[in-house]
């Protein structure tokens, strides 16, 4: 009968040992996926932000008014406009490099 007890107790402390073993491992996974998820919000949060800001600039007139001046060439009615060409290249004068002294030498001597 003794002998029975101490079975009876090994198995059943293996099996609460197991299950706790599994619990925490499983804890362990829900936790990670937890913190993953947390900072995949703060991203997407922060993108947010940043795309709430994008459209408000958007939104304003003045930059409205700049995009149609400078990307569309818009003018404002009795506004006169000046266009200016771009300056021409300034040409760049080549200068041939001098002969190396050994070949200067030699001309001297057998030429």
């Amino acid at each position: 009968m003794n002998f029975l007890k101490k079975i009876f107790f090994l198995f059943l402390s293996f099996f609460l040992i197991f299950s706790l073993l599994k619990n925490i491992i499983n804890h362990q996974k829900k936790l990670q996926f937890y913190q993953e998820y947390e900072e995949q919000l703060k991203k997407e949060r922060k993108k947010n932000i940043e795309l709430k800001t994008e459209i408000a600039r958007k939104n304003d007139l003045y930059y409205v008014e700049k995009i149609a001046r400078n990307k569309l060439n818009l003018s404002k009615e009795n506004e006169m406009v000046i266009i200016l060409s771009p300056p021409s290249p300034t040409p760049t004068i080549i200068t041939p490099t001098p002969a190396p002294n050994w070949y200067l030498w030699f001309k001297v001597f057998f030429n």
